[in-house]
């Protein structure tokens, strides 16, 4: 507008900021909060020489992985999460949490099944820990922020989860003192034989450096078994065992993993459509972890079929994990072996 004419028409609005090129509309608050607020993604990455270790890590694993995608910024997350809509989110579900704990101590149905629950819940406090280091690394490498800002808010579920499993194994200790809750859990982590496909898959993924091959590990494999059986199968079997507290923390836990699983698939289409070679490349680092899926499903349907009643437990919590991995995979553009 020109001031020295105050009858001159005035100048359109922009419909965009200029960080985001031609939009052709105002951004929404989650496009303005995460938009290119990666200040890794530069020539040199870190504020140090082009030769520190940092720098050569950022550039090995991260921007020279065969994953290629001509412009990150324009993935999406399905839930556009912020920082404020996660916390106002996750406070509910706490809120929620603390809710059903306190009614159920004041009926006296706090504490049942402490066998179960010794064997299949509590030690899965180290699996989370695993799970939330590595969404971790999976938001420092992010090749964006709109990658980056998912994968932050998956390592927030985790710690979450692993706060809530600390909680009821302290409440367990409480409850049956001569059963040592809180001290045997490392040793069942490590040493149980139906806990070991899930260890080992925490394992393999904390000496997994490329952010693809995290990424597929993590969040195609592991994480989604891991989920299906410590979660969604945990709850029927807990609710068999008239643990149904736990069953109802288990059911609110696993909100989270399935907007994990949104946002993962959604990712995963967006670099299939981007370069149809990806979809080759993704199906190739599956077939790797593939092995190691199948002993995951094979001893997490024996850890929990040893405790759900029926003939062939084992086999039936085995294959609704096998037939749930590959519907997620199916949803994500890829399919299994067998679905070839």
């Amino acid at each position: 507008m020109d001031t020295s004419n105050p009858e001159s028409p005035r100048r359109p609005l922009l419909k965009t900021w200029s960080a985001f090129g031609n939009l052709g509309r105002r951004p929404s608050e989650y496009e303005i909060v995460t938009h290119k607020m990666n200040h890794t993604l530069r020539d040199t990455p870190l504020e140090l020489g082009a030769d520190s270790h940092g720098n050569l890590w950022l550039v090995r694993h991260r921007d020279r992985i065969k994953l290629a995608v001509q412009d990150w910024n324009a993935f999406r997350d399905p839930d556009q999460l912020t920082y404020r809509k996660y916390v106002t989110c996750q406070d509910k579900s706490e809120t929620y949490l603390d809710a059903i704990i306190q009614e159920f101590a004041r009926i006296g149905r706090a504490e049942s099944a402490p066998e179960f629950l010794q064997t299949c819940l509590t030690p899965s406090r180290y699996l989370a820990h695993g799970l939330q280091m590595m969404s971790a690394y999976l938001q420092q490498l992010a090749p964006s922020t709109y990658v980056g800002n998912c994968a932050a808010f998956q390592t927030g579920d985790q710690l979450r989860r692993v706060q809530r499993v600390a909680h009821r194994t302290k409440q367990l200790d409480r409850a049956y003192p001569e059963r040592l809750f809180g001290k045997t859990e490392r040793i069942a982590w490590e040493q149980l034989p139906l806990w070991q496909g899930l260890r080992k898959g925490i394992e393999r993924l904390l000496v997994t450096f490329d952010w693809d091959d995290v990424f597929v590990g993590l969040n195609l494999v592991v994480k989604p078994l891991a989920d299906e059986l410590t979660l969604r199968q945990f709850a029927t079997v807990a609710r068999h065992q008239n643990a149904e507290l736990d069953a109802l923390i288990a059911d609110n836990l696993f909100l989270d993993a399935e907007r994990s699983g949104r946002w993962t698939t959604a990712l995963t289409r967006f670099a299939i459509a981007d370069d149809r070679a990806n979809r080759g490349h993704l199906r190739a680092l599956v077939a790797k972890w593939r092995p190691l899926a199948d002993e995951i499903v094979e001893t997490g349907g024996r850890l929990l079929g040893s405790f759900s009643p029926g003939p062939n437990s084992a086999d039936r919590i085995a294959a609704a994990a096998r037939d749930a991995w590959r519907c997620f995979l199916h949803g994500a553009g890829l399919q299994t072996e067998s679905g070839e």
